[in-house]
């Protein structure tokens, strides 16, 4: 067991308490390495997943939510902590809104279609039949990788769609994902984000489930049988690596055999790396775009769109918001979690507020009615959490992606942004994590 001590030995450190830190830790712990600590700068462990109490309704969840049937690593991470799921939303296929018109898009769509529907599935299918060639282990390496590399998603859907309506709906449903501008983001790297979760699960099974308790309970559970391993409000300011690594933080020195930097890939460069990371590491680091959403939760004291609304899954690209339906089975509340873009950072929370409510109002159907709670979440202001997903500028996948894993010395990388499978998700996070763990203990054992 790790002592009060301020300088400690250690076999592994791990820096970052968030579910990728969390899951590699109970990799190690399974496997009989008990000499570890996991390093967490917060007051809290869980990262991007994380629960706030509710005197209503128990909880809701800050960060991470939903997760898939595919999501094979997440629901078997829960399965092993005697976490069960539930239903994720209400059913019910997205509907996109432009114009002040809703639209239920169509795979294939029939003779009687708009222009823009045939457009959209036509340039959707282009998608679909790209991402197929993606190798998920080294994208980089994908026909064509350097073109594709080299243009944004939002300039490529320009040059392939004819309609102004397929063409909104196209950056809609890349805004779903990445949470940003796809004029900003590369093309290859969208292709990869899409065949990392594959494309019918990304676009129909990613929200299936939800966990019972939160998302936050599997790292509270993991920190539990972990005990005093876990060290909270505990910064790491500097590593120096060679033959081991050592660690600063405010609290002590910590001296290990191995590390695991499972943080978001831009926050890893507020750490001093002593020697210098090699330069592919660096330009990892330093060129990484980390896109954020607003969360917001309007609470109403019951589903009141139930029977009008179309659908349980609204996306507008007007305003750039998407809204889920999240109410119990039971009809006990009625809850709603969206989405706002980045900019919806400028405005203050008054006005967030209003245009939310205008929002589901538009979307569900329910004019006059004003929910009974608002409250919000804002991760463009987290102090240790940059931003919610990964989205890579043009020409950085292609130039640094080789070290998306690569250790270096006895540094090695998690976090859901390395993941081969369901990057920027909550089982990406799992699987980076258990890899990194499985790398050292390669070397351990």
């Amino acid at each position: 067991m790790i002592s009060d001590r301020q300088n400690i030995q250690v076999s592994v450190a791990i820096v970052g308490g968030g579910l990728s830190g969390m899951s590699a830790a109970w990799e190690l712990y399974q496997a009989g390495i008990d000499s570890l600590v996991v390093l967490e700068a917060n007051d809290r462990i869980g990262g991007r997943t994380f629960n706030q109490l509710h005197p209503k309704i128990g909880y809701v969840e800050m960060g991470g939510t939903w997760v898939g049937r595919t999501q094979t690593a997440v629901l078997d991470l829960a399965r092993q902590l005697g976490v069960a799921t539930k239903q994720g939303k209400v059913d019910g296929a997205t509907i996109y809104g432009y114009q002040g018109i809703w639209t239920m898009h169509e795979d294939n769509p029939s003779e009687s279609a708009t222009p823009a529907q045939k457009d959209f599935a036509q340039v959707m299918a282009k998608f679909e039949q790209l991402s197929q060639n993606v190798p998920l282990d080294a994208p980089w390496n994908t026909p064509n990788a350097e073109t594709l590399d080299s243009i944004s998603a939002g300039e490529w859907i320009d040059r392939n769609t004819e309609t102004i309506e397929a063409r909104a709906w196209m950056a809609g449903s890349i805004r779903q994902g990445i949470a940003g501008d796809p004029h900003q983001v590369s093309m290859l790297f969208v292709l990869y984000f899409m065949a990392n979760a594959g494309f019918f699960d990304l676009r129909e099974t990613a929200e299936d489930y939800r966990l019972v308790g939160g998302s936050h309970s599997l790292t509270l559970k993991i920190a539990e049988h972990l005990g005093d391993r876990v060290w909270l409000n505990t910064r790491v300011r500097e590593i120096s690596h060679g033959d081991r690594v050592r660690l600063v933080t405010k609290r002590g020195v910590i001296q290990a055999d191995y590390a695991i930097v499972a943080m978001m890939p831009k926050d890893a460069g507020k750490i001093h790396f002593d020697p210098p990371l090699p330069a592919i590491h660096q330009q990892l680091i330093s060129e990484w775009q980390q896109m954020s959403w607003i969360k917001f939760f309007c609470l109403y004291p019951r589903p009141l769109w139930w029977g009008k609304a179309a659908s349980g899954h609204y996306y507008s690209m007007d305003t750039e918001a998407e809204v889920f339906d999240v109410s119990p089975d039971d009809g006990s509340y009625g809850l709603l979690i969206g989405f706002f873009e980045p900019k919806y950072s400028n405005l203050s929370e008054v006005e967030r507020r209003k245009c939310a409510i205008q929002t589901v109002t538009d979307m569900f159907g329910i004019a006059g009615a004003a929910p009974e709670e608002y409250f919000e979440i804002d991760y463009t202001q987290q102090s240790w959490t940059s931003g919610c997903v990964a989205a890579l500028p043009p020409g950085l996948l292609t130039q640094a992606g080789a070290a998306l894993n690569e250790p270096v010395g006895r540094i090695y990388w998690a976090g859901t942004e390395r993941s081969t499978r369901w990057i920027n998700y909550m089982d990406g996070a799992v699987r980076s994590g258990q890899h990194a763990a499985r790398q050292i203990l390669e070397q351990l054992i």
